[in-house]
């Protein structure tokens, strides 16, 4: 219960009662106002200005709504500064400052309230499309005070009517004819068609005819640490379950320092599978980009005169367990001389580089490049022109002319063909996007048309001298090659997004072959047999993608 005096000829009286939900407001001359004692008499269960019962009562009979309340002074300061900044909140009033200043914005609030006109009030109660409550004349008695308390209980459960001088206005009116929209469901992603490819060639069945298939696996780990803690078995369980001769991995972000920490046992990895690495490191900023190849150990055969040295036992090698060959491509161990009519020799890497020969690009450790005899393997990171296409010009114009001509020249001086794979960052064609034709591809990096007709120019040899050297389809998308009208096979999906499950994602990582690996003939030694992805496996927003070339005598 409590009474606030606005004037000296007007009086609002608001009395709360516990459980109850309305406002009963007043306005009476002085003289007819009712006493204090009449007041405690109708309520004479409690007194709720006594000392023990003062903050007590007023909490309980506090419940209402807290934008149409108003409280004296006094009977704020009985509320803690967290229900103060509830109120606050409620109303849409800065919440920051102490007690006092909490208390007196409240005020100011409620006098400003009162000095609106009538119809700006009416405005304000209309904000969530509510009806105003009634507004009753009370006697000042205590009996009718007394009664309305009896009848609290029953009309809290029902809204009030709206009764009063105040006519509602043609948009409350014109707001109440209108139905209330339906809400609409959040319907699940559609997941994009993907076709279903068969597979082209057979390992097991090309060894029974005397050739051997060489698998490169590429896959941008997003972090080679993070991939380490989170899924440690990874890598070793791709390179047993592909049989696979070479990983590329992209994207490790690590430093050469990283390489030699005893605690992450870097230099350790894939050592027990039988693989040595050369890893690329950025020198120009740390955690980003990187590079590095895994290469299945072979012993040539005439490494200590042909005489197999047996490695000294340890006690770990004691106890753990042999592994056991039952492939095709672990038919020769690392001590063999041949697989099937295949020279071990031409699996044997001959030379191995960490460089582009160009300043501008070597300082991000974005390439490793490897000799074997028949073929150059280069594992590459490609610049991502930004998410503000910040360094779209340093790729299309600067990094994509220096790579193909890196390529190019390695072709033509070992008189071999080439590989160039990995994160290529880019998106061909409109197959190799999820959603092509959407607006904002063509300011997304990647898929913009510059990164584009950069790609098909490196792929058609337009790049030297602005294609005026003559050269036509030098290189060839090995996927595509193979499936040219396949959909719904990507590389790249965003986490943020969760587009990985949906299938909503973007073609990025390639092997681009030159083109004599791509056509067959009795004297080939080295031919391109089968491009796929692993989409199943996860550890990154990328997936692994697979090379099958088939090696001959």
């Amino acid at each position: 219960l409590r009474r606030n005096i606005f004037s000296s000829s007007f009086t609002v009286i608001e009395l709360h009662l516990q459980r109850q939900r309305h406002t009963f407001i007043t306005k009476t001359p002085k003289s007819q106002c009712c006493s204090t004692a009449g007041i405690n008499r109708a309520n004479n269960r409690i007194n709720p200005y006594t000392s023990q019962n003062r903050r007590n009562f007023f909490l309980s009979s506090s419940k209402l709504n807290t934008s149409t309340s108003s409280y004296s002074h006094e009977e704020y300061s009985f509320l803690t500064v967290v229900e103060l900044k509830k109120i606050l909140r409620d109303q849409g009033l800065k919440v920051s400052g102490r007690k006092a200043e909490l208390i007196e914005r409240l005020q100011q609030q409620e006098n400003l309230i009162l000095t609106m006109p009538r119809h700006s009030l009416r405005k304000r109660k209309n904000v969530d499309d509510e009806k105003e409550e009634d507004v009753t004349n009370i006697n000042s008695s205590a009996s009718a005070i007394e009664s309305s308390s009896n009848e609290s209980s029953s009309s809290s459960s029902s809204k009030p009517k709206i009764t009063g001088n105040v006519k509602a206005s043609k948009k409350d009116k014109e707001n109440a004819k209108k139905p209330k929209p339906a809400k609409t469901k959040v319907e699940p992603q559609r997941i994009t068609e993907k076709d279903e490819l068969e597979k082209l060639w057979n390992a097991k069945d090309a060894l029974t005819n005397g050739s051997y298939t060489f698998k490169i696996m590429s896959w941008n780990v997003a972090g080679l640490r993070a991939l380490l803690r989170k899924q440690p078995d990874a890598l070793s369980t791709l390179a047993s379950e592909h049989k696979l001769d070479v990983i590329c991995l992209q994207e490790h972000k690590l430093q050469e320092v990283h390489l030699t920490d005893p605690k992450l046992k870097i230099s350790s990895i894939l050592k027990e599978e039988g693989y040595e690495s050369h890893f690329s490191c950025s020198t120009v900023k740390k955690g980003y980009s990187g590079t590095c190849v895994f290469i299945k150990r072979r012993m040539a055969p005439d490494d200590d005169d042909g005489k197999k040295k047996k490695k000294q036992g340890t006690m770990d090698n004691f106890l753990s367990k042999k592994k056991k060959v039952d492939d095709c491509n672990d038919t020769s161990s690392s001590l063999s001389t041949s697989i099937g009519d295949i020279d071990v020799q031409n699996l044997i890497p001959i030379n191995a580089s960490l460089k582009m020969n160009k300043n501008e690009h070597d300082s991000e450790g974005r390439i490793v490049t490897i000799d074997f005899p028949q073929f150059t393997m280069t594992n590459l990171y490609v610049p991502n022109s930004g998410q503000a296409l910040e360094r779209l010009d340093y790729r299309t114009k600067s990094w994509d002319r220096d790579l193909y001509n890196y390529m190019k020249d390695i072709e033509v001086q070992r008189s071999k063909p080439v590989i160039w794979l990995g994160d290529l960052n880019v998106a061909h064609t409109w197959r190799d996007v999820w959603n092509d034709g959407a607006k904002h591809l063509a300011k997304q990096a990647g898929t913009t048309q510059e990164e584009r007709d950069s790609f098909q120019q490196m792929l058609d040899g337009d790049v030297r001298n602005n294609g005026d050297d003559g050269e036509e389809a030098v290189f060839v998308d090995a996927f595509r090659y193979l499936y040219p009208d396949a959909k719904g096979h990507y590389s790249y999906w965003s986490q943020r997004a969760g587009n990985r499950a949906p299938n909503k994602g973007l073609r990025l990582d390639y092997f681009i072959c030159s083109r004599s690996l791509m056509d067959d003939g009795p004297d080939k030694q080295a031919i391109v047999r089968d491009s796929y992805m692993i989409p199943q496996q996860e550890g990154s927003d990328h997936c692994p993608v697979v090379l099958e070339i088939e090696l001959r005598k």
